[in-house]
């Protein structure tokens, strides 16, 4: 890929990650009560709690510290037995800490070290991977966290990914 391809790919990785997908879980957090926000279809389900640590977790992981060399250790398991009543605010102060430091990391990124190779999320991978990875992965969950926001409440939120920005 050329240069500006490279420079195209971030921008748009960083937009859909740290604005768009972000700001739908957001969105769905707003709207929620913390009891909401802990409730579980059944035992083996997540909850929109749950579902927003993972997501804050992995992106620290795979964009923090696999791009950004971070140091961040995951402690991946937490991010599924927590059940709360950990508050709103504390789950908004972990998502925007997560989405700056990824924004951060994909904003120093040198368009041209796309196709570098990295082994510190175990696996040997190149950055244009783990970036892919990490989008798709996030998008997958927020599609979770809106469609539980739906399920626990009609008419709680409306076509939250037309008014999310895109940038």
């Amino acid at each position: 890929m050329t240069d500006t391809s490279n420079t195209t790919l971030l921008a748009l990785a960083r937009s859909r990650l740290v604005v768009h997908q972000t700001g739908q879980a957001r969105t769905c957090l707003e709207a929620l009560n913390d009891g909401q926000i802990w409730w579980r279809a059944n035992e083996e389900s997540n909850a929109v709690g749950n579902l927003v640590l993972h997501i804050t977790g992995s992106t620290r992981w795979f964009i923090g510290h696999g791009i950004g060399n971070s140091g961040y250790v995951r402690d991946r398991n937490s991010e599924f037995t927590e059940q709360g009543p950990m508050q709103k605010e504390a789950l908004f102060a972990y998502l925007d800490s997560a989405m700056s430091e990824a924004d951060r990391v994909l904003s120093d990124l040198d368009p041209n070290t796309l196709d570098e190779t990295t082994d510190r999320t175990g696996k040997l991978v190149t950055y244009r991977e783990l970036i892919f990875n990490q989008v798709l992965h996030v998008t997958s969950h927020t599609g979770q966290i809106v469609f539980a926001t739906k399920l626990i409440q009609a008419g709680l939120i409306h076509e939250v990914w037309k008014s999310t920005p895109m940038t």
